[in-house]
């Protein structure tokens, strides 16, 4: 299994400038790098005010040079927020930057706000997905583009330069509905399930998954996984400090209307137990905790630390201690 380090959780405090943050980020990026993370994943909304989201492409450009042979992805950009034209041109650079180590995750989006900002409502959200995706694939093939949608009209259109990775840099889709699912399983390379999906939905979501692939006759694809981690000592004290960390959490997604009839249950109501659907505990607990989602045939989890220490230094000893008692011990 390869572990991705979720980046925002250590860009939150909005007592200090931004920038030295991103300079600290740098020093967390060399730790991950030389501890055995596979990845690094940075997320995007807009307008967030109070919470602090710097945006991805940004982001993930600056820390191309610093983070070895680690994967770049967005995890993850809200397509149908953006001109397709942009985004494909915006990955194919990244990718070059980064030397052909950018994965683009991304997904549909649910805030109202930031569709009200293009003109989107949340009917328009996979239509503009889907669409985004011919245009970007078809650009990325280096050819002339013509292409007539509902939503995205390209004339006459053709790159100056493709992706180093060919066809393109991997696209996954975040998932957590049934709908979702299927469409990354016809349309992407990989499932990406959302961080709030419990641990006993996985198997139906697998399942449509596999489904899915094989019905549109696209090969076995891959399946990835968001989650929350808490690591410590033992799991009842991790479990507690995750508990009082993702309460801001299920607040500050309540107000933004995450759930949807359509959904699979996501995990973001007050009531909400992290161990329906996070890592918790010491290295032992958290290795059996990840076996059992490898018996999936998951291969990926971006992790998002929950109980992360305040200072720098500690959050350099606590990623180190986690590489050193679970990733290391990984199969």
């Amino acid at each position: 299994m390869e572990f991705g380090l979720y980046l925002r959780s250590f860009l939150t405090d909005r007592t200090r400038p931004l920038y030295e943050q991103i300079d600290e980020l740098v020093e967390i990026c060399h730790v991950a790098r030389d501890s055995g993370f596979s990845a690094v994943t940075m997320p995007q909304h807009w307008v967030s005010h109070p919470t602090i989201w710097p945006q991805p492409f940004q982001i993930l450009a600056r820390l191309a040079p610093e983070t070895g042979d680690m994967r770049l992805l967005t995890g993850i950009v809200l397509l149908p927020l953006h001109n397709p034209v942009q985004v494909a041109e915006d990955v194919a650079t990244l990718d070059h930057l980064c030397r052909g180590r950018f994965t683009l995750g991304v997904g549909i989006g649910y805030r109202e706000t930031e569709l009200g900002a293009v003109g989107a409502t949340r009917r328009d959200r996979v239509p503009r997905l889907t669409e985004s995706i011919e245009i970007m694939k078809q650009l990325w093939t280096g050819e002339e583009v013509t292409y007539e949608g509902r939503y995205w009209s390209v004339r006459d259109a053709k790159m100056g330069f493709t992706p180093m990775q060919q066809p393109h840099p991997p696209i996954w889709i975040a998932c957590q509905s049934d709908g979702a699912v299927r469409r990354s399983a016809r349309i992407a390379d990989a499932c990406y399930i959302a961080p709030q999906v419990g641990f006993n939905d996985l198997g139906a979501v697998v399942d449509a998954y596999r489904e899915e692939r094989a019905a549109s006759g696209n090969g076995p694809g891959r399946l990835t996984l968001t989650r929350g981690v808490a690591y410590g000592k033992d799991k009842a004290t991790a479990a507690t400090e995750a508990q009082e960390a993702a309460a801001s959490s299920y607040k500050m997604y309540s107000t933004w209307n995450m759930q949807e009839d359509t959904m699979l249950k996501i995990n973001i109501d007050s009531d909400s137990k992290v161990e329906d659907w996070a890592i918790t505990g010491n290295g032992d607990d958290c290795l059996e905790q990840f076996a059992a989602i490898a018996e999936h045939g998951i291969d990926y989890v971006g992790m998002t630390f929950y109980n992360l220490p305040k200072t720098l230094e500690a959050r350099k000893e606590y990623l180190q201690s986690f590489a050193e008692n679970v990733i290391r011990r990984s199969p």
